[in-house]
């Protein structure tokens, strides 16, 4: 559920499908309406069309349905970082006078606008910093080092849906268009092999008066045919992959769910049809030797050797085949070592055998301190009572994840100010997440119960204030700049090893950690907010965590039935959730470069067997006149070998290029990857082998009688 303003769906330029969204007199204390995403309403509410003016509850309160946003619609659209799954219903913001009058902790609000006309993005940019300062001037919110702590950051909403997939879409988008490239030099290079074919049929429709008008209607009747059923073949098939492959990865790459099949896509399919129909149409007439219908009746020999320009043309097609190949493939192998490297990478944690589920506890039901340490004590205990369970602990945060950022200073440090993320934890959580304890110890039972004023830091924030020190003993305080004597100074009594709390391949940052009995029970009494009712459970089971899962919703549900449990996943699942957009990337051109390499070995395939069968009549006399058949095997592959040979160099050397541009999208792989350059040469020599094989295998065993009877 989320809270927004009454105008959001006015400025986003949508409207319901059902209903009505807010008014501005809705936007206040005590109305209680909400407006249903279109996923909600068909799977809770079974599409039930009278359920708008009726009465629904969330978080224990009423809320009268006014209307139903349509299948299209998803918001907020952050990704997965911030916000993983779309909010399923909408309810007015509303301010309360408590949340007005401490507008200083009350920073955490996005603002989504319009643009006026003529407006950028800078000129937005500048405004919001002058409100930034006002808002510094008038609530006094606290300073970081003299400036006020004030940040106001924009962002256009197209690069917050887009987010971490813009890159790997970038790049499958380059793909793509490589193996349309492959694609159609393979066709160039049927239709030629088809047109040398038919040049005697052609020669005689000439011979018998026929016009080369009369010629292209023929052959554009004939391309348009074949074409269409192309077009339509594809089009049904790239149905069939947006309706099954989103499914499968809109779970790990939300921006999967805008994938569909619109008409800009229907009319580019319309373009490649009508354009490779008259090309094909076109190329047999303007790749035919310059003959007189007699001379291509009695079918010279000159028009099969290799010199003549059909089969130079040809030969051209089929390296460039071996070049494209040869960058795809070179591009999927780094992308591949680079997604190695990732998932190598340590974490931090060991996330085996671990199972995760979150609640959000309503004020409804827990109004203050008390009721909610009663529930995060109850919890743990019956979580850690299931059967296969070792260790239980819950957390505001998991690993890969980020909560709180505060200003930190160490005391008595000659820089003595930071910014670092803080957890708070309940229960044997490093024991738990499989942290290490580098220095000093965990938290202990009576910590966990008491405030002890104690905190835990990872080894980058004790680098940072005390470098080449054991920081155990040494003390920390929250805020920047002069400290409030009444803010009590936390002694580090543990480090533990830097875990991961964003991207494996990202930014990595100080991290802090306090007990759960630390946190202030005026947060949870007085500020209307709900920081600090996220609660996460982790339990480390001793064998597959999944099977834990229905143990887990009861005893939750066991504590408060009407709770809603978040997302019930491993933390195997969620570091995958975390390396999706590399292992899409990887995968998909992996894909594209195995396709392409397909495309490659049936190119030199076809033109190999073409040439055979052409040049039949010359290879059967080579044989009548005593050649060895195995020199004609060599022959034919060496003709083959040596087409791959120059597309080979000149792929690497595009391969060096390509690699060097991609080079800041890998991660701890070099663009000049030895492994990969040394690997892509072997595999597309061995196809080319292979592809050769076949059509001199069949001409070392022409037989020359039989050859020339036929001729």
């Amino acid at each position: 559920m989320a809270k927004v303003s009454a105008n959001l769906f006015s400025v986003l330029g949508v409207t319901p499908a059902l209903g009505r969204t807010f008014t501005p007199d809705e936007d206040r204390p005590g109305i209680d309406v909400a407006v249903l995403s279109w996923g909600l309403w068909q799977g809770q509410y079974q599409g039930d069309p009278s359920i708008v003016g009726k009465t629904v509850t969330f978080d224990r309160r009423p809320f009268t349905v006014i209307g139903i946003m349509p299948a299209t619609f998803a918001f907020p659209r952050r990704g997965p970082e911030a916000n993983s799954k779309p909010a399923s219903a909408w309810v007015p913001m509303g301010f309360r006078p408590a949340q007005l009058q401490v507008r200083g902790n009350e920073l955490n609000h996005s603002v989504v606008a319009r643009l006026k006309e003529g407006k950028t993005i800078d000129n937005a940019r500048a405004d919001v910093n002058v409100v930034a300062g006002r808002i510094a001037e008038l609530y006094s919110p606290p300073r970081r080092n003299g400036r006020p702590a004030v940040a106001m950051t924009i962002t256009p909403l197209q690069e917050e849906i887009s987010g971490r997939m813009e890159r790997p879409l970038l790049l499958l988008f380059a793909a793509v268009g490589l193996v349309l490239v492959v694609m159609c030099a393979n066709v160039a290079n049927l239709v030629l092999n088809r047109s040398a074919a038919r040049s005697r049929e052609i020669a005689i429709r000439t011979a018998l008066g026929s016009s080369r008008t009369r010629l292209l209607q023929l052959l554009l009747a004939e391309a348009a045919i074949l074409s269409a059923a192309g077009a339509l073949l594809g089009v049904v098939l790239a149905r069939l992959v947006v309706s099954t492959v989103p499914a499968v990865v809109v779970e790990r790459l939300p921006i999967a769910r805008q994938v569909s099949l619109d008409a800009r896509v229907l009319v580019f399919t319309a373009g490649v049809a009508i354009a490779t129909s008259i090309l094909f149409a076109i190329i047999p007439l303007l790749t035919l030797e310059r003959r007189t219908p007699g001379s291509a009746l009695q079918e010279e020999a000159a028009s099969t050797t290799p010199g003549t320009r059909r089969h130079r043309l040809q030969a051209g097609l089929v390296v460039s085949t071996v070049v494209l190949s040869f960058v795809l493939l070179v591009g999927a192998g780094l992308f591949i070592r680079s997604f190695s490297a990732l998932v190598a990478q340590d974490a931090g944690f060991n996330g085996d055998s671990v199972l995760t589920a979150s609640v959000v506890l309503p004020r409804a039901g827990y109004a203050n301190a008390a009721s909610i340490r009663n529930f995060h004590r109850t919890l743990l205990e019956r979580a850690a009572a299931l059967t296969g369970v070792r260790s239980a602990a819950l957390m505001t945060d998991l690993p890969l994840e980020r909560y709180e950022r505060r200003g930190v200073s160490g005391e008595g440090v000659d820089n003595p100010t930071a910014t670092t993320n803080l957890s708070w934890v309940y229960g044997p959580y490093f024991n738990t997440l499989g942290i290490r304890v580098t220095s000093g110890r965990a938290f202990t039972d009576i910590e966990s119960a008491e405030r002890r004023n104690v905190v835990i830091i990872n080894e980058r924030l004790a680098r940072l204030f005390w470098p080449g020190q054991d920081a155990v003993g040494k003390r920390l305080g929250w805020g920047h700049g002069p400290r409030n004597e009444e803010e009590p100074w936390l002694t580090v009594v543990g480090v533990i090893a830097d875990v991961a709390d964003g991207p494996l391949d990202g930014e990595q940052f100080f991290h802090a950690y306090e007990p759960f009995s630390q946190f202030p029970d005026v947060v949870w009494n007085d500020v209307p907010t709900t920081f600090g009712r996220t609660v996460k459970l982790a339990v480390r089971t001793n064998g597959d965590p999944l099977t834990l899962a229905s143990s887990v919703r009861t005893a939750i549900n066991g504590l408060d039935s009407q709770l809603a449990i978040g997302s019930i996943a491993t933390m195997a699942e969620r570091m995958s959730d975390l390396v999706a957009p590399r292992r899409f990337t990887a995968m998909t051109l992996g894909a594209f470069a195995s396709g392409s390499l397909l495309l490659a070995a049936t190119g030199l395939y076809g033109l190999l067997a073409f040439m055979v069968r052409e040049r039949r009549r010359e290879i059967a006399v080579r044989l009548a006149l005593g050649a060895e058949p195995r020199r004609i095997l060599h022959m034919v592959v060496w003709r083959g070998l040596k087409l791959v040979a120059i597309g080979l160099f000149a792929g690497a050397v595009a391969s060096y290029f390509m690699a060097r541009a991609v080079q800041s999208f890998l991660f701890q792989t070099e663009s000049h990857d030895l492994m990969t350059f040394a690997t892509v040469p072997l595999v597309l020599a061995t196809v080319a082998i292979i592809a050769c094989a076949l059509p001199a295998y069949r001409a070392s065993r022409v037989a020359p009688l039989g050859a020339l009877r036929s001729d």
